[in-house]
């Protein structure tokens, strides 16, 4: 019998009828050759048996072979015979295109050649898996390509670190590239490196078993050996292994022919229509990997060239190895020049000190989009390299103009690469959204990514990214701030705004946004100013931060709410941004000092000295002269009803008759008008009427009131204070009656008599 496997040759397994075949795991202590007598050999353990395919076995594994097959007992080491056999499929024989050769030693037993293809199916569950990364997984067939590259890109990483430490390696002088060969003749793209290769082992496991990655198991052996758990300086991008499969989305056939750069393996030739696959010998002669897709009809635009190159500048731009687009027309000849089609240089990874204005602009204008307007000069940029808690590398800017899409829902945010591969064209999770205004890219080295790198998980390494950015622009805006008012002035007046959301939605950066608000006030000439400006400009006696909202500037700071702050030496806080109801609910005080609205409550400033006013009117700071409109205020309550909650004597006007004013603490008038703007139903809530004790005309209808003065006339001139306070604001709800008794207030200064109008 022995004399039998002498004369085999080695590259020669033995085929044999299913119910033949037995199996030894470990090798029996003592060596020999069965003869039928003594105790079986052990069958091969359980979580050895699953490990095989379920249909074509390759038992190389098992240090010897125990084969029972017409009436022979053969017991031979594995490494000399290897044994295929179908025990799940009786009656099933493994189809051979080499001559089968009989064995005469045993009648049942077929010695079938070694360099038959390795069939192997799909299990339907792997399958499943399968169909749904085609049509479901990805939502853009173009990221196959992406994903392609990307593995290339790896096994060029893997070959460069392989290298430093196994000095062995074949073809060491190959040229570090990525070749895309798009043979529009023969409806193939071809996708191919020079990197570490695949053996046929590896071929089996990384190719054959879906959502396998090879990158994530040599970044995990490269790990163990490093010494206190260091990481290896590599950028390996697929540590996931479906991005191979999407290939399948545009493809009917994918055909793998690669080379192990490791001495000793032999070519091998991978292929799969996505029902399963063969893997057998392969014929490169140089390391490296070659993918061909057999394009579907939907797949045929990848041929182009043009498509090709903007897939590779839009997601493979900046892989750090040349990538080269050579087009093959559909007569067979090459179109053009085989050129490399993407930068190879990541813009961020470049030392700062190295970069100069015009390659920032430059850089500018891609993450803009490729497009800038003239004048479109950044008005702040960042250039961060982190290790620690993250590593990554960012370069941001903060735009000269203010882009068109801010106030959408659908606005462009930071652009996000791992490892120079562009992930998401627009992540909102990399800054909050009152940050959104800023543009750039970020680079991750160790964001986990999901299965199809176009979402992102939830995961505490995003949010650590998150964190140091949301910090290093605040202190860049706060360092512009204090060292460059003027360009810091530009950032306020375009992205101002923005920054006034955070204090709403940010809690935990109140200070530093607090340090960031600028707004105009009735004394500010040169511009909005910071509330520490304004604090450290207030006036002795001064005791709370006076603003005023509205929706001009203008407007509010002719607004008779002003006339005792004004005439008290008191600048007031112009408030135009709808966002700044929100701010001043957030912001209570600062400096020690309270915010108060002089549209809302008793402003307290009855009993203060006041200084001389417009017109050389002097505030009223006696008290006891409010008692003399007291008539006055009950005919007015009384004639205005519910239109009003309460009328009273001001303390806020100097030279204005009236004015209305909210409860304290209860919804302004400009926050109303906000709410309607946005189709919300805001309930009429009647207002307080304040009338100026000191007014002229407020003096002779009190005098009027108290002397029981014809009703009729006492009703129009309090109909008329009234008017007055609602156009102050800007809003009348009777435009019709208040001309009315306008017009009559006019006659009767003219003395115009019903008859004379009767005439007229």
């Amino acid at each position: 019998m022995l004399g039998l496997v002498g004369l085999l040759p080695a590259a020669y397994v033995i085929q044999v009828p299913p119910a033949a075949a037995r199996f030894t795991h470990p090798a029996p202590k003592k060596r020999g050759a069965h003869s039928g007598r003594g105790p079986r050999p052990r069958p091969a353990p359980a979580h050895a048996r699953r490990t095989q395919n379920p249909r074509y076995s390759h038992y190389g594994r098992y240090s010897r072979i125990f084969v029972r097959a017409g009436g022979c007992h053969l017991d031979w080491p594995a490494d000399v015979l290897r044994v295929r056999s179908d025990p799940w499929d009786e009656g099933r024989r493994v189809a051979s295109t080499k001559p089968a050769h009989s064995s005469p030693a045993c009648p049942g037993a077929v010695l079938v050649s070694e360099a038959t293809p390795q069939t192997h199916e799909f299990k339907a569950e792997v399958a499943a898996v399968l169909r749904l990364v085609t049509n479901s997984l990805y939502t853009n067939r173009e990221i196959f390509l992406r994903e392609l590259i990307s593995n290339a890109s790896d096994a060029l990483d893997k070959a460069r670190f392989t290298a430093l430490v196994e000095t062995d390696l074949i073809d060491q002088d190959a040229e570090a590239c990525i070749q895309i060969t798009a043979d529009k003749a023969r409806g193939v793209l071809i996708i191919e490196d020079t990197g570490i290769g695949l053996s046929q082992q590896e071929a089996t496991d990384n190719l054959g078993t879906i959502a396998h990655s090879g990158t994530l198991q040599f970044l995990e052996k490269v790990a163990a050996d490093q010494a206190e758990g260091k990481r290896p300086d590599l950028n390996l991008i697929g540590q996931f292994g479906v991005g191979f499969y999407s290939a399948f989305m545009v493809s009917e056939r994918i055909d793998v022919h690669s080379l192990s750069a490791r001495p000793g393996n032999e070519p091998i030739h991978w292929s799969s229509d996505g029902n399963g696959f063969n893997v057998e010998p392969g014929t490169r002669k140089t390391r490296g990997t070659r993918i061909e897709l057999t394009l579907n009809e939907e797949g045929k635009e990848y041929l182009d060239r043009w498509r090709i190159e903007g897939i590779v500048k839009r997601y493979s731009n900046f892989v750090l190895y040349p990538i080269k687009l050579q087009v093959i027309d559909d007569k067979g000849t090459n179109e053009g020049e085989n050129n490399k089609v993407n930068a190879a240089s990541a813009f961020w990874t470049r030392d700062p000190k190295e970069l100069s204005d015009d390659d920032y602009q430059e850089f500018y204008g891609h993450v803009m989009g490729g497009f800038v307007l003239p004048g479109d000069t950044p008005l702040a940029r960042l250039h961060l390299s982190l290790d620690a808690p993250m590593q990554f590398k960012s370069v941001l800017y903060i735009p000269g103009r203010r882009p068109h899409d801010l106030f959408n829902e659908d606005a462009k945010a930071l652009q996000l690469y791992a490892r120079r591969v562009l992930v998401m064209e627009s992540c909102d999770k990399l800054l909050p959204t009152y940050l959104r205004f800023v543009r750039g890219v970020v680079d991750s080295e160790d964001l986990p990514l999901n299965v199809s790198r176009e979402m992102l998980q939830e995961h505490k390494s995003l949010a650590a990214i998150r964190r140091q950015l949301t910090r290093k622009v605040l202190r860049k805006l706060a360092d512009t701030a204090s060292d460059e008012p003027e360009q810091y002035a530009k950032i306020w007046e375009e992205f101002g705004v923005f920054i006034k959301e955070g204090l709403h939605t940010d809690n935990g950066h109140r200070d530093q946004l607090t340090g960031l608000l600028r707004f105009t006030t009735t004394a500010s000439d040169d511009g909005p100013i910071s509330l520490d400006a304004y604090v450290e400009a207030m006036p002795e006696g001064q005791e709370a931060i006076y603003y005023i909202t509205g929706d001009s500037a203008e407007a509010l700071a002719r607004s008779p709410h002003l006339e005792a702050c004004r005439a008290r030496g008191y600048s007031v806080l112009l408030m135009t941004d709808p966002v700044d109801e929100w701010v001043v609910q957030d912001l209570s005080e600062h400096g020690g000092k309270p915010l108060r609205s002089v549209t809302q409550g008793d402003l307290g400033l009855s009993k203060a000295a006041g200084d001389d006013a417009e017109g050389d009117t002097k505030a009223d700071a006696d008290a006891d002269n409010d008692s003399s409109i007291d008539p006055l205020l009950s005919k007015a309550k009384a004639i205005l009803g519910d239109r009003i909650k309460e009328v009273r004597a001001s303390s806020r006007l100097t030279n204005s008759a009236a004015c209305l004013v909210d409860d304290e603490g209860g919804l302004s008038r400009n926050m109303e008008r906000i709410l309607r703007m946005t189709n919300r139903d805001v309930p009429v809530r009647p207002r307080i009427l304040e009338l100026n004790p000191g007014h002229p005309f407020v003096k002779a209808a009190a005098t009027a009131a108290a002397a029981e003065a014809p009703a009729a006339d006492l009703a129009d001139w309090i109909e008329l204070l009234h008017d007055q306070a609602n156009l102050a604001e800007g809003t009348v709800a009777d435009p019709a009656g208040v001309v009315q008794r306008i017009q009559g207030l006019l006659n009767r200064a003219a003395g115009v008599t019903a008859t004379d109008k009767a005439d007229a």
